[in-house]
């Protein structure tokens, strides 16, 4: 099956959302794999991120699934 490449780029300053951003286009796209989306929602359940989504479902931290960084993973 072929696939389509697809680059973009983000720009902003500190806490804007890019993170989150590139983390929901990731998700919706479903182009992350299910244990990795099983550890952000651990991570973000220890560090009380969010509820309940609208769906009943726990709200978790996209950002996590760009924040590479250690330091940045803490930053929040």
């Amino acid at each position: 099956m072929p696939t389509t490449l697809f680059r973009f780029a983000t720009a902003g300053s500190v806490d804007d959302g890019k993170s989150t951003l590139v983390g929901r286009l990731l998700h919706d796209s479903k182009a992350i794999l299910a244990d990795t989306l099983d550890a952000v929602a651990r991570t973000s359940a220890d560090r009380g991120f969010g509820g309940a989504g609208a769906t009943g479902t726990q709200a978790i931290d996209l950002a996590l699934l760009t924040d590479g960084l250690r330091a940045e993973r803490e930053q929040g």
